[in-house]
């Protein structure tokens, strides 16, 4: 504002004092630095093409599994010679350090957060160069049968299911299984026993899960109760 007013008092001197020819010209002068100030204002303030970078990958991988992040340039990045760094907050970076994806290892890592940062050289200048995304690690946990038992009364398994739910009561998100061996006739009655167990108690029979586990190798009925976490695979009966 205060450089056309300048321009504008100029002008009306410049009408008062001048010939036409002198002022004809100097009015195309002034027009002229007054249109190459306003381009040069309007390159300095345009702003860089810059593309966007995104980051994709980690999810939840099992501990021992590599996680693998991904970084994606925008359509304005096509054409640069972009060259990529990257970090973990966790693990070790095992491929592609230099390139637009990474394999971590997560060996010997609990269950705990991983966090890649990709830092890009190469972008228009004053553009944002770094991206960051998060995985998590879960841990492969050793799970062993909670109890166990053979041929036994009603009152006695109606405690042992009383002990199960107690456990599941602490595990909300837990799934029980329970194997029965023996023949086909003996997981039958032991099985219709956990059943009338459970609804004696009144508990929530979707908790469980009842698996035929084949002829027990010592004879007789035989039971094994597990309780699984979630994420966590079933071991092979």
């Amino acid at each position: 504002d205060l450089l056309f007013f300048t321009i504008s008092l100029l002008m009306v001197t410049l009408n008062r004092s001048l010939p036409l020819a002198v002022l004809t010209f100097a009015r195309s002068l002034i027009f002229t630095l007054v249109l190459g100030f306003g381009f040069s204002a309007f390159a300095q303030t345009e702003k860089p093409l810059c593309p966007p970078i995104e980051v994709s990958g980690g999810g939840v991988v099992k501990q021992g599994e590599p996680m693998i992040f991904l970084v994606k340039i925008g359509d304005k990045g096509k054409n640069l010679n972009l060259k990529y760094g990257w970090t973990v907050s966790q693990g070790t970076i095992i491929e592609g350090l230099e390139s637009p994806v990474i394999k971590v290892d997560t060996t010997d890592l609990l269950e705990i957060n991983i966090t890649a940062t990709v830092e890009i050289k190469g972008l228009p200048e004053n553009c944002a160069n770094t991206a960051s995304e998060t995985g998590a690690i879960q841990q492969i946990r050793d799970i062993f049968p909670i109890d166990e038992f053979g041929k036994l009364p009603k009152d006695e398994v109606i405690l042992r299911i009383d002990a199960l739910f107690l456990r599941l009561g602490n595990e909300p998100n837990s799934q029980a299984y329970i194997i029965n061996y023996g023949t086909d006739k003996e997981i039958a009655v032991r099985a219709k026993q956990i059943l009338k167990a459970i609804a004696f108690r009144k508990c929530d029979p979707s908790r469980v899960t009842m698996v035929r586990g084949g002829a027990n190798p010592n004879g007789g009925v035989w039971t094994k109760i597990w309780i699984v976490p979630p994420g966590v695979d079933f071991p092979q009966v």
